[in-house]
Order: structure tokens, then sequence, then C-alpha cells
């Protein structure tokens, strides 16, 4: 995900009409770059490891020489850790924080298991990296659209959508086979996790600006959630799918996203803080 920083600084700076929207294509390009390990993988493995990682250390070299030419953000108002505590009771925020949480837990399942099941059923390195990056386009594109459908319908729209299609992908995932048939439903189904990205990210700038909270600390609460996700994840899914089977980890997140699905609701609607 990108720092909360980049992230607060365009919460700051974009209309509130255009807030998921702009927020979408930043996270768009942030699914991407979360998707992008295994396809520099499959390039190491063709080139080596020194043509690879050098041509990711000359783009990050020409990213850091635009970040000193775009102008800088507004200073904030300075807040401390504690004032973003109340926060995380606010119904608003913390389903942005929840559902956060749920799509770095989603990436960290499928970041494990998905290249060992491809590479189970005979497909290359270069196979399983073309299926990653085939999803991170399709993220890339559809991150913008659910956050202008979250700003212009509301964020549940696009919410609802991601968590059916991802219970749907969660629970086909261990079952397709072979190869080319997983290939597709991954290049398909994995932009239904990080579709949620946008509008969660929405739900949580809008409940952190009715409350007068400091963007910089309600994205630092995101980067938390998303990191939280992602590890536990991460180091769960392949001990409970060596234990048992990839059904067992797949089917919880299933379950992770099914219970979301029923139990989300419109958050209150109320004004700012202090209003009244």
């Amino acid at each position: 995900m990108p720092r909360a920083s980049r992230r607060a600084w365009l919460a700051t700076a974009a209309p509130p009409e255009r807030r998921g929207e702009l927020l979408g294509t930043a996270l768009g390009a942030a699914v991407v770059g979360a998707l992008f390990g295994p396809v520099v993988g499959a390039v190491a493995n063709q080139v080596g490891t020194g043509p690879a990682f050098g041509a990711a250390a000359v783009a990050g070299t020409a990213l850091i020489v635009v970040a000193f030419i775009v102008p800088g953000p507004r200073a904030p108002v300075p807040q401390g850790l504690r004032a973003a505590l109340p926060a995380v009771r606010d119904r608003q925020v913390s389903t942005g924080m929840w559902l956060t949480i749920l799509a770095g837990l989603a990436f960290g399942v499928l970041d494990v298991l998905a290249p060992l099941r491809l590479s189970q059923l005979g497909a290359t390195a270069t196979v399983i990296g073309a299926a990653f990056l085939g999803a991170a386009a399709i993220e890339s594109s559809l991150s913008p659209l659910a956050g202008r459908l979250a700003d212009r319908r509301g964020a549940l729209i696009p919410i609802r959508l991601s968590l059916a299609a991802a219970v749907a992908v969660s629970l086909l995932a261990p079952l397709v086979e072979p190869a080319p048939w997983l290939v597709v439903l991954l290049i398909a189904g994995m932009p239904a996790y990080g579709t949620l990205f946008a509008p969660a990210m929405a739900l949580l700038s809008t409940g952190a600006h009715r409350l007068q909270l400091n963007q910089g600390l309600a994205f630092g609460l995101a980067n938390l959630a998303w990191a939280s996700g992602q590890a536990i994840a991460a180091a769960t899914s392949g001990v409970l799918a060596q234990a048992t089977s990839d059904l067992v980890p797949y089917a919880l997140l299933a379950g992770a996203c099914l219970a979301t699905l029923v139990v989300l609701r419109p958050p209150p609607v109320r004004g700012p803080a202090g209003d009244g």
C-alpha cells in the first residue's frame, strides 16, 4: 500500500466528491506493486537476479527524483497518536480499517498459496508471473472505478460487489484445475480483493474528516491494518495448508468475506465533530 503520508496528502488535496476515485487510482498503483513480486521473480528466473533487481533500483531512483519535483503538501495541524484512538471506535473508521485488514488477509493467503499450487499443477515461473501481472493490470483499472462508484453511489455498493466476488474466488481457488483454468481464475478473480481498498479508504478518510482527525493518523491506522492482515495470513496460511490442505485457509478467507458481507450496514450519517 502507499505510505500513509502520501495517501493523507492525496485525501487532503482531493475534492470530497472525487476523493474515492483519486484514492482508488493511487491504491490501484499500490496493488500493482503488491502483486508485482512474483513478476520480478519470473524476470529474475529468466535474466538473473542482478539485472532484475538492478532495473528495480533504477525505477526507484527515478521515482525519488519525481518526488523531489512534486510540490509538497500543506502542513497539517499537529496531532498526537492519542487523538487517533477514539476514532477506532467510530463505525465508519472501524469499517474502513476492517475492510483493509480483510484485503491484507486475502493477499497474504494468495501470495503464499497461489504460486505454490500453480507450480504443483505444472505452471512455470513465467506463467505464474504472468498470472499475477494480468491480475495487477486489471486491478489497476478497476480500483479507480470502484472509487468513483463509491463517490457517486456510496462506498457500500462497490464493497458488496467485491466481497461477493471474493467469496466465490476464495472457494474456487483451491479446487480449480488444470493450471490454465486456475490462471484464468486468478487473473479475473484477484482484483475482487484489491477493489476493497478504494471504498475502504474513502470510508476511513471521510470518517477522519468528520472527526477532525489528521488524515496522516487515519492512514497510519490503515497501514497498520493492512500490514497486520497480510503478515498474519502469510505466516499462517502456509502452515495451515501444509497441516491440512489449501482448502482450509481459503475457506476461512471465504468465511470472513461472507460474514462481512452479511453484517455490513451503512454507517450512520452525522455532521462533523462538534456540529450541533
